[in-house]
């Protein structure tokens, strides 16, 4: 699917498949899936077709930025897609390790007088109010909170190993929300 933005801005979220984003005197900001929901994705491909999917950006003029989801939006999805077993820890230990980093977004930029930058972090502020409200609803416990909260401003294997660990914390016997 083609995304075209002129003079204007595109703000949303990467979808799995193989996009085309055209953006001409302006911006796009963009976030990256959870990484469980790329793996969800693999999964359900048959094996002779997996691929990761595979983004095309040509920027003129303009910048285009992806960013990671927040902690909170990656504790939720890997904890819901391993209650649902729609994949388990294997899956998401191998994706972590894979070669090239963890996760890596397949990407094909040209950029002509503007920027690409392709792992931005969410903001600390984002990261905490968002931990704040999950915390809040009773959707992460405190212990899986401090796990999280010590993730803040980590990438890659650091990033994702965090949140394998707050979901095991989480759904540990014994663990409640309280």
């Amino acid at each position: 699917m083609a995304h075209f933005s002129m003079f204007g801005s595109n703000d949303g979220q990467l979808v799995p498949g193989r996009d085309f984003f055209i953006t001409i005197f302006g911006g796009s900001n963009l976030k990256r899936l959870p990484a469980a929901s790329q793996i969800t994705e693999l999964r359900q491909q048959p094996a002779h077709q997996r691929s990761q999917p595979q983004y095309t950006f040509c920027t003129l003029f303009g910048g285009t930025t992806l960013t990671w989801p927040t902690l909170a939006e990656e504790f939720l999805a890997l904890r819901d897609a391993l209650r649902a077993g729609t994949m388990t820890l294997e899956d998401w230990d191998r994706y972590v390790a894979q070669p090239g980093g963890p996760g890596p977004l397949r990407t094909l930029s040209l950029t002509l007088f503007g920027g690409f930058d392709g792992d931005v972090l969410p903001r600390e502020d984002q990261e905490l109010d968002d931990l704040s409200l999950q915390r809040h609803l009773g959707q992460i416990p405190e212990q899986a909170l401090q796990t999280l909260m010590l993730a803040i401003g980590r990438t890659g294997v650091q990033r994702l190993t965090a949140i394998r660990q707050a979901v095991l914390a989480a759904m540990s016997p014994g663990a409640a929300a309280s």
